[in-house]
């Protein structure tokens, strides 16, 4: 939340600066990031309600600013919901409640100080109103409701428990030993109740997956008084079993298992062969621990799959070195806790995949802002790459561009071979470099020494329209394969990149053609002088010399009237080839007007502009200029007036003015020459 703070800050401070506020306003500025301090501080020293309220007030107190500033835009009001849900975090369905109440409030105020108007009728307003406000009751609701279904629970299992207590009361003049049975049940269900309330313990302790997996196995351990405890959940496929947590002896336990039979006859229902196959895991690493000496015969384990609606969500194995193993009483307990494991499983699972759904989300919202927060068009397939890889890790990357018929390499991570002519033979469809739709490859492909060392590949077109702009590709080493959602996944950021490219691409179409000549391909005037008043800043500041040279056809009205306007539109386009070699890529070439080009030298002098001018002039006699048809037909010459800062004037601004004068004179004295203005003051 403390960046969350210092970039509102940071910005509220540009949009002050920036519109030269007065003092008053710095002062309330300087109390709001005085408040967002004390907040941080309270919220990292202790957790409570009125920190946490506080913060909160000090959070929306700054959207609320940020709204102001930006005069009620739409997007700033997405901001409100970051102090809701950090409040609802800290402070659970109490902070939510005062989240959206402390936001509403604040979406009023922000109108109030706006509009003026003391009940707003503003539709934006009025929405954001009453949406913080059913927002935080919908989540204090929400959260509430979790905490009482799962009391509920306990409860109704409790007074089950009662009831059966009550049954074998009554029971118990018939005989002693239906006592004891039912006095053994009512034990049973009061142990597992308790280790249910441990698990629901631990749900509330730990707010990330990782940290309840450890939390649960610590508490089983301790509970079932076992040497080392470990979870196993499917992969998203589903066909495999993966140690997701192990504490104890079994933390050295990475062995897999497969959920598929390995022989379609066995008489045993698949549970049971993964029971088996995870026990026999548990028992050879718990013989491989050294366990203070004790004897390999007194070493046992116990594997409990966790099931819902058939399927195999992941097992729970349990380890000993005790004398005689895990007793059966201890058995019918994990037994009994299984229902409230698997169900701990669902809500994790569900979970998890919200938080993918969020992250997916939010990363298709981050790539549609790319083309906005890029400082050119080149440099925007790199920065997506390194935003796909915080939701597809991977370890190489290449993003092809279809330039003509060929693929070229926009840009890549890592030191992937170059896949560009492995492709046709990767894909179903040889004769096309790119493919139709997306596929994924691993290290079973008869090609695979395409991509090597590689070892598992997925590959997306990037598809506008009916048209192949390019293609993606991921690549794994060391890391797990991809897998069928991991392509769906990339299938749909390609299409939101192809998207943001083809923008990228009018745009930067746009801004060339607004800055360059249609004819020649050089600057255009308007172009040469947003230049030209820069460096003339430039030159007042730092003195820097600056030259200007005014290059004028000779006798380009005669070509026009003898060989047509299309003659000498071609042989403008020459011209503008031989400035282009005769000159330095750090001086710029404009097409001023007509026949007339101009070049801005930057930090040249004099001297440096007559020796380029030369240069240009013998150009421009060496050359036969050819005809549309490419036959050469002409030969012609160029006058050129050359001015330069401080040499010909002492005040930049005037430039132009002299170089256009020693054109001029160049022209009146003969033409085919150069002529360079001297400052004579």
């Amino acid at each position: 939340m403390w960046a969350f703070r210092a970039v509102g800050l940071v910005y509220l401070g540009g949009v002050f600066w920036q519109r030269a506020l007065s003092e008053t306003v710095w002062v309330g500025y300087g109390a709001l990031v005085l408040s967002a301090l004390l907040a941080t501080v309270f919220e990292h020293r202790q957790r409570t309600f009125y920190t946490t309220l506080f913060g909160l007030i000090v959070d929306n107190a700054l959207v609320g600013v940020v709204l102001w500033a930006t005069q009620g835009a739409a997007w700033a009001y997405c901001l409100l919901l970051v102090p809701l849900f950090y409040a609802l975090i800290r402070s659970e369905a109490l902070g939510a409640l005062i989240g959206g109440i402390v936001g509403a409030g604040t979406v009023y105020t922000v109108s109030f100080y706006r509009t003026g108007e003391f009940v707003p009728s503003d539709p934006l307003t009025l929405s954001w109103m009453m949406g913080m406000v059913l927002l935080g009751a919908a989540l204090n609701w929400a959260w509430r409701r979790r905490i009482q279904v799962a009391q509920d629970a306990l409860m109704a299992q409790a007074a089950q428990a009662v009831a059966e207590s009550e049954a074998a009361e009554r029971r118990v003049k018939e005989s002693y030993r239906e006592l004891a049975y039912h006095y053994r049940r009512m034990e049973e269900h009061l142990t597992t109740l308790q280790d249910a309330a441990e698990l629901l313990h631990a749900l509330q302790q730990a707010r990330e997956p990782n940290a309840l997996y450890r939390t649960l196995l610590e508490r089983l351990r301790a509970r079932f008084g076992a040497s080392g405890a470990a979870l196993y959940l499917t992969d998203e496929t589903g066909a495999l079993l993966h140690v997701a947590c192990a504490i104890g002896s079994l933390t050295p336990l990475t062995h897999n298992a497969a959920l598929t039979p390995v022989r379609p006859f066995q008489k045993k229902s698949p549970p049971q062969q993964v029971a088996d196959q995870l026990r026999a895991d548990a028992l050879s690493c718990e013989r491989l621990a050294e366990a203070h000496g004790a004897p390999l015969e007194r070493t046992d384990a116990v594997v409990q799959p966790l099931l819902c609606e058939g399927r195999i969500l992941g097992a729970v194995a349990l380890s000993t070195r005790t004398e005689g193993g895990f007793s059966p009483e201890t058995r019918a307990r994990l037994r009994a806790l299984t229902p409230y494991l698997t169900g701990l499983l669902v809500l994790l699972e569900q979970l998890r995949l919200m938080g993918v759904r969020l992250a997916e989300t939010q990363l298709l919202y981050d790539l549609e802002n790319l083309l906005f927060s890029t400082n050119s068009v080149q440099s925007l397939p790199q920065h997506a790459l390194s935003m796909i890889k915080s939701l597809l890790p991977y370890e190489h990357a290449q993003l092809l561009l279809k330039r003509g018929e060929q693929l070229e390499i926009a840009a890549q991570v890592g030191a992937p071979p170059d896949l560009r002519a492995a492709l046709p033979a990767l894909t179903t469809t040889e004769s096309e470099p790119i493919p139709p739709r997306g596929q994924m490859v691993d290290a079973a492909h008869e090609r695979a020494d395409l991509f090597a060392p590689l070892k598992s590949l997925l590959i997306a077109p990037l598809r506008g329209g009916i048209r192949m702009q390019g293609v993606i590709v991921l690549g794994r080493t060391e890391l797990p394969p991809f897998n069928e959602l991991d392509l769906e996944l990339l299938q749909t950021l390609a299409f939101q990149l192809t998207s943001i490219l083809e923008r990228a691409q009018l745009l930067s179409d746009l801004e060339r053609l607004a800055t360059t000549d249609g004819l020649t391909g050089l600057y255009n005037y308007r172009h040469f002088q947003e230049r030209y008043r820069e460096e003339v800043n430039l030159c007042r500041r730092y003195q820097h010399p600056l030259t200007i040279m005014l290059i004028d056809l000779d006798g380009f009205k005669q070509v026009n009237d003898q060989y047509g306007h299309l003659e000498g539109d071609y042989l403008l386009v020459q011209l503008a080839e031989i400035l282009q070699s005769a000159l330095r890529n750090t001086e710029l070439i404009a097409r001023y007007g007509g026949d007339e080009f101009v070049v801005l030298m930057p930090s040249t002098n004099l001297q440096g502009g007559v020796v380029a001018a030369r240069r240009v002039a013998q150009a421009v006699r060496e050359v036969t200029f050819l005809d549309t048809t490419g036959n050469p037909y002409l030969k012609i010459s160029v006058s050129i007036g050359v001015a330069a800062y401080p040499n010909s004037t002492d005040d930049p601004a005037q430039l132009l003015e002299k170089a256009d004068e020693a054109l001029e004179i160049a022209k009146r004295s003969g033409r085919n020459r150069i002529v360079a203005l001297e400052n004579t003051t």
